[in-house]
């Protein structure tokens, strides 16, 4: 499913680009909330045309990819080097910690997505499947808002004080729901043409919610 290519695509490339540090004037950000952000969207879409089945299983697909790229990237750094390469020390140091930071993400993001496409599963039918941009909207805020307040302490505590991680925190999170609102009508509109086309709108009445289910 090329939807789901796009998916693993964002996610990996967030967590690769993510640490380092942009600036918005006063605010500063990771790199990745460029992207990180449109996982969730994406995960609405597929949960909305596919149903919840199909979400989990990219979700999955998603998180194993990034712990193989975690694991690629220790195993990179561990690797001897050629004498003749001088980069290794910078070379550890950023890919380091951008593979400590993808192996926490891991955690954070698995349970984020799977908020995210719950929500939106369960009120398509609660909602007769109406107003697809408002549960996407629901779905993306709470499930990014559980992954943003589980993911700062653990990636940046003993880094920043309570008080850096409190306004880092509100300022990354805040970004997140603008930059959700200004997308969902591009979402909205894809979701409609995936429906024309696939002819599919799932609904999921009797789907096991539990994400570990086969």
């Amino acid at each position: 499913m090329h939807i789901g290519m796009i998916f693993v695509t964002l996610l990996l490339t967030a967590n690769v680009i993510g640490e380092k540090p942009i600036s918005f004037g006063l605010i500063i950000l990771p790199a990745g909330v460029l992207l990180f952000p449109l996982t969730y969207l994406l995960g609405d879409i597929i949960t909305e045309v596919y149903g919840f089945r199909e979400a989990r299983r990219i979700i999955w697909f998603g998180m194993l990819c990034n712990l193989f790229m975690a694991f690629m990237c220790r195993l990179a750094i561990l690797a001897p080097a050629s004498e003749t390469w001088l980069h290794q020390e910078a070379y550890t140091q950023i890919l380091g910690n951008g593979s400590r930071l993808m192996a926490v993400s891991t955690l954070t993001y698995f349970i984020g997505e799977f908020m995210n496409a719950y929500i939106v599963a369960k009120l398509k039918i609660k909602m007769q499947g109406k107003s697809f941009w408002l549960r996407a909207l629901c779905g993306s805020w709470i499930g990014e808002g559980i992954e943003t307040a589980l993911f700062l302490p653990l990636a940046f505590y003993g880094i920043m004080s309570n008080d850096e991680l409190l306004k880092f925190g509100l300022f990354y999170y805040s970004f997140k729901v603008v930059y959700a609102f200004c997308t969902v009508p591009l979402a909205n509109k894809l979701v409609n043409v995936l429906k024309r086309r696939e002819k599919i709108d799932h609904y999921d009445p009797v789907v096991h919610f539990n994400p570990f289910a086969v």
